[in-house]
């Protein structure tokens, strides 16, 4: 035997040891979930891992990795998600960070508290990597609600209309915003916030920017952000009627900021930000 030979020969036991241990675990999940928890808090991410790296076995781990969800304590599988969707509801929907407390606290998950749509809680950095690569679990497509096109599934005919007649005010205030933004967009997943920013579909999320940085790829071109505003909020309807081009300036310098702040987004010119926020403040005392 060849030394290419031997090692595909020995890979096989090893390959259906893998498969058997996988067997084990996902029968330990069904038999004694309280004991399964306890090997998810140590083992999850590795078994994340395995998405990519073990694509033979992929449709089994993907049945034994668990995620933090809006709707429910603990910790929940692709699964259990699926069981408690919607009738109407097509996708599923997850959010990425790298903070439990800023994912939870995210505008971006406003309208999905309010239809009872549950999301899944991504704040383990290796999600932003295999997740992607899965597509979809049981025909069912995976959308990450903090890119553009997932709040399309949410557009209401009410939401077309308040978009309409917030054009001019968005205008303004992309003209405003200028080369600092991808675009400016009304928004279909806000009620109690102003606005928020979500990245296009093709761009990496600012959480992966962050980790292609820390590789090293350092000359990475600027990704901009895509600011989505709520029309029916009071600062959005104020700025309607400021003719002050300067304070209709900040105030959308400041909305955006706002909006990346909320994200866990560092903002490139803080010494600019409380300038603004100053000259705002002023006038409003």
């Amino acid at each position: 035997l060849t030394d290419v030979t031997g090692v595909q020969t020995c890979a096989l036991p090893i390959y259906s040891s893998v498969k058997k241990v996988l067997s084990e675990l996902k029968k330990l999940s069904e038999s004694n979930p309280e004991k399964y928890m306890e090997f998810i808090k140590q083992y999850n991410r590795p078994l994340k891992e395995g998405l990519y790296s073990d694509f033979g076995n992929r449709e089994t781990i993907q049945e034994l990795i668990r995620f933090k969800s809006t709707e429910r304590e603990g910790m929940i599988s692709f699964s259990d998600y699926v069981s408690a969707m919607k009738d109407d509801q097509k996708v599923i929907y997850y959010i990425t960070g790298d903070n439990e407390e800023t994912l939870r606290n995210s505008p971006l998950l406003e309208a999905y508290k309010e239809k009872n749509i549950e999301v899944l809680l991504m704040d383990d950095e290796i999600d932003e990597i295999v997740i992607p690569t899965l597509g979809k679990y049981m025909e069912k497509e995976l959308k990450a609600v903090n890119r553009s096109g997932a709040g399309d599934e949410l557009k209401t005919e009410a939401d077309k209309e308040n978009a309409k007649e917030a054009k001019p005010v968005i205008e303004r205030i992309k003209k405003s915003l200028g080369e600092s933004v991808k675009d400016v967009v009304a928004s279909s997943r806000l009620s109690g916030s102003p606005c928020c920013i979500v990245v296009d579909e093709n761009d990496p999320t600012a959480q992966m920017q962050h980790m292609l940085k820390a590789m090293g790829q350092t000359d990475m071109p600027d990704i901009k952000p895509i600011l989505e505003i709520n029309p029916k909020h009071e600062i959005i309807e104020k700025l309607k009627n400021i003719k002050d081009e300067a304070l209709f300036d900040d105030i959308s310098f400041l909305l955006l900021e706002q909006a990346m702040l909320v994200e866990g987004v560092e903002i490139k010119k803080p010494a600019d930000f409380v300038k603004r926020l100053n000259r705002v403040m002023g006038k409003a005392v």
